[in-house]
């Protein structure tokens, strides 16, 4: 494939998944949501650089403060709210341009030609609604009510990097949208991190360039918030590290006019 990056946008339709899906879910570590198209994902397209389109929630979600009623889930490791996401090398934040969005892992991810995919539904019932519940009011114990309506799962399982193949460096982590409509959660999951960054980015054998960001980004030029180690070599560590006490695991919250990060002592 050319070093010239293009965007393909497929435009998706709304994938409510039911909770009477009784499939097998794909293998991943413990702390992940179930996930794959055994359990009633959708499959994202198959691009470089590109996005399943704007898909409509069926739930507002509020994010910096601004509820959002659709979102797009970006093959380069973010679901934005405004625009889909092409950009391949991580921008050092905070950004404006109306990129508003939650990055797990932004870095040129490439699913052509390769067994890696994105995967992604809505929950709207039990037993995900639950699940969610209880790890929303065990990391903020001050929302001790807090029930769960709408969670959103997006998994990116097995993905290489532009340049790369099946036989090279693959990763697997997932963002987990969680909301009553009033507060919201984010929860991001690690499995294999082995690269973080494509050819087109600088990187050799998927390492060095520009690594990957981590983080959250209010698209206004001035709010943000980014994981340790974003946009450094020590990104690949953030299968290892977490800031709620479970390896592989990073959780905030993100409706207020800032993000809430749990494992610090107030908001950044």
């Amino acid at each position: 494939m050319s070093l010239l990056h293009f965007s393909v946008t497929c435009l998706a339709l709304l994938s409510v998944a039911p909770t009477a899906v009784t499939g097998q879910a794909l293998s991943a570590p413990p702390h992940f949501y179930p996930f794959g198209p055994g359990v009633g994902d959708s499959t994202a397209p198959v691009n470089d650089d590109g996005s399943t389109g704007m898909i409509p929630i069926a739930t507002p979600f509020p994010y910096f403060d601004q509820n959002h009623d659709s979102l797009y889930v970006n093959t380069n490791g973010l679901i934005s709210f405004l625009r889909e996401v092409d950009e391949f090398t991580p921008d050092a934040f905070p950004l404006s341009e109306d990129r508003r969005f939650v990055a797990a892992f932004w870095a040129d991810v490439d699913t052509t030609d390769t067994a890696g995919r994105v995967y992604y539904r809505q929950e709207t019932g039990d037993p995900i609604l639950q699940r969610a519940t209880n790890d929303v009011r065990r990391i903020f114990p001050l929302l001790s009510r807090f029930t769960a309506s709408w969670v959103f799962i997006a998994t990116w399982h097995n993905v290489t990097y532009f340049g790369g193949s099946d036989t090279t460096s693959l990763n697997t982590f997932q963002i987990v949208l969680i909301t009553n409509g009033r507060h919201s959660f984010t929860i991001f999951n690690y499995g294999n991190i082995s690269w973080t960054t494509g050819e087109a980015s600088g990187g050799t054998l998927g390492l060095g360039g520009t690594p990957a960001q981590v983080g959250f980004n209010a698209g206004d030029g001035e709010r943000y918030f980014s994981v340790p180690g974003s946009r450094t070599d020590s990104i690949a560590d953030v299968e290892t590290t977490t800031n709620v006490g479970l390896r592989g695991r990073w959780m905030f919250r993100i409706d207020d006019v800032s993000v809430e990060d749990p494992g610090s002592n107030g908001k950044s």
